[in-house]
């Protein structure tokens, strides 16, 4: 009796498998019509990564009887703009898949385009990595299936919601860094036009962390991303000035008036470490964010679980809550696999 319950059990998981059928999408104008029902999953991102040759951009969809249910938006870069071997390659994923109709087996959909993607990426790429999940169990007999291992991660996100405003959710020593700025002059301006873009994205590339700015993307994104959110009111530029100099900054990503992404912050904080230029302006984003009534400020993944200091740190001290998440990666040589997997997992 209970091998039959298990057997049924197995048919009805490949049944609902077998009525999925994804695929791939190297080309904006190929897609079918998507939902905006996810920042990171969308077309727009097609046109972000326009005319940057080490950067590849594609989208697997999900159809169930020839209707899109759900995306995932992932892209490779080649870090040597030379060598173009699948050691120099690498495959990105950020979020959860976008998906278009509530009551779906999310979990199911989400290993059958995990499956087209490893499948799509087994001689093209040296690994794939997947990241801001946001849920450490989300995704995982899919991950093991396909020999994914983990590393846990923290998850930093701000309530707009709560009774307490943003300015109360702040640390004691936050406050004092935003009302010192404030008495010494600090001021923020919108960024709202494109000739002012190379000049702030050689004062970005210059200041933020070398261990980050190896990942920051090269200046055509830059403009792209002003083109393709910024303009059409998802996502804003803060720039923050002393005695008319700019000092620092944050890029953020807005989605339908729920949820803020915190995409980029970066300051002077040697020239101006008394002014505090990145606590500033990443308050004056939030403080942004919550006067327009959006549900949640996203910092997304900020750090190792077990790191106590450094980003983590800095990040609570505007009064978010921590969760645990994980990355995934998988490396198509096996043996590399193997020994990270023994050392991460």
């Amino acid at each position: 009796m209970l091998l039959n319950v298990r057997n049924i059990f197995y048919i009805c998981i490949y049944l609902i498998a077998m009525s999925y059928t994804v695929k791939v999408f190297y080309k904006k104008n190929e897609l079918p019509k998507l939902d905006d029902v996810s920042f990171f999953h969308n077309a727009a991102f097609f046109d972000v990564y326009k005319d940057i040759p080490y950067y590849t951009p594609l989208m697997l969809v999900c159809f169930e009887n020839n209707e899109p249910v759900a995306a995932l938006f992932a892209h490779i870069m080649r870090i040597n703009k030379l060598l173009n071997a699948s050691v120099f390659k690498r495959c990105y994923v950020s979020q959860k898949p976008a998906y278009y109709r509530s009551n779906l087996p999310e979990e199911e959909i989400f290993e059958a385009l995990l499956d087209k993607l490893m499948s799509e990426m087994k001689t093209r790429v040296f690994y794939v990595e997947i990241r801001n999940l946001g849920d450490p169990i989300f995704g995982y007999k899919a991950f093991r299936n396909n020999r994914f291992f983990s590393i846990k991660w923290i998850n930093i996100k701000n309530s707009l919601q709560r009774k307490r405003e943003i300015w109360d959710q702040l640390s004691s020593s936050r406050k004092n860094q935003i009302n010192k700025a404030k008495r010494k002059g600090i001021y923020i301006e919108e960024l709202t036009k494109c000739d002012e873009l190379p000049s702030i994205y050689k004062l970005i590339d210059k200041n933020i962390n070398w261990k980050f700015s190896h990942r920051f993307p090269p200046y055509k994104f830059f403009e792209n991303f002003f083109h393709s959110f910024i303009i059409k009111e998802k996502g804003k530029i803060f720039i923050t000035k002393y005695q008319d100099k700019v000092i620092g900054g944050i890029i953020i990503g807005l989605h339908n008036n729920k949820i803020a992404y915190n995409l980029y912050y970066w300051g002077k904080t040697k020239t101006y470490k008394n002014l505090n230029p990145s606590i500033y302006s990443i308050w004056y984003a939030m403080n942004f964010a919550e006067e327009n009534r959006f549900e949640f400020f996203d910092f997304m993944d900020a750090g190792y679980i077990h790191e106590k200091a450094g980003k983590p740190r800095f990040l609570l001290q505007f009064g978010g809550k921590q969760h645990a998440t994980r990355r995934w990666y998988k490396f198509n040589w096996g043996w590399i696999n193997f020994f990270a997997s023994r050392i991460y997992d």
